[in-house]
């Protein structure tokens, strides 16, 4: 059985008190815990907190996207604030990408943090991808080019819906990199904003790295029971 942890836990929409008291339960059982919201309404002291009470990394989830100058602030300043993950859209292109990867590696003092490349968020439909993105490519293409330059960025995780992970995992030219999923649904389990889902078990399968459990977790009446429920179905119960 595979016992490095490959479960990502998004702790939205919880107040500090609720996110540090899953964190004690669940938090050394993960590969990361994630935030965003939280950390808008806690500040950098909710990053030492989670730590402190058992987090092993804490992602602090901004999907940056601006220009390269101002990214590398950010980054910087999150860096600084102790976040260990930290993401950017790869939309924002290769020259951004590796400003976020510069910034991170000259801020860092003990444990070097990592930059995730989103390439296109799973709560978005083909229509909507095309309008955004253009309807002369295909969505597996569009992805595709993004993780291509995520790499180029020298960047090594990309996060994709697991509809598209198969098809990266599979690419001799992302050898090496590793492939982060959020937006998967257990069987039964609602889809809620969620447009290009699968299961955790399919992700993985399909070579998924690391899996984000979000609102399958936030959403159910037994928290804990739930998590449990989805590290059974990858084989990561023990």
């Amino acid at each position: 059985m595979d016992k490095k942890p490959r479960i990502c836990l998004a702790l939205d929409d919880l107040s500090a008190e609720d996110a540090i008291g899953l964190t004690v339960k669940l938090g050394a059982r993960c590969h990361a815990v994630k935030i965003h919201d939280l950390y808008d309404a806690e500040g950098p002291t909710i990053i030492k907190t989670l730590k402190k009470v058992g987090a092993k990394r804490v992602w602090v989830d901004t999907k940056l996207h601006d220009t390269k100058n101002t990214v590398a602030l950010r980054v910087k300043a999150l860096v600084g604030n102790g976040a260990e993950i930290i993401t950017v859209h790869a939309s924002g292109g290769v020259s951004m990408m590796k400003a976020a990867v510069d910034a991170a590696y000259n801020e860092c003092r003990y444990q070097l943090a990592q930059i995730y490349a989103v390439t296109i968020l799973t709560s978005l439909d083909e229509d909507e991808i095309g309008r955004i993105y253009g309807k002369d490519r295909t969505r597996e293409q569009i992805v595709y080019e993004f993780a291509l330059m995520a790499k180029e960025a020298g960047i090594w995780t990309v996060v994709c819906s697991a509809q598209e992970v198969g098809m990266l995992w599979q690419s001799p030219d992302l050898a090496g990199m590793e492939f982060t999923v959020p937006g998967t649904r257990s069987v039964g389990v609602a889809s809620g904003q969620q447009k290009r889902s699968g299961t955790p078990w399919q992700a993985t399968n399909d070579g998924a790295t690391f899996l984000v459990a979000g609102s399958q977790v936030m959403e159910a009446e037994d928290p804990v029971a739930a998590f449990n429920a989805i590290a059974t179905e990858i084989g990561q119960l023990w």
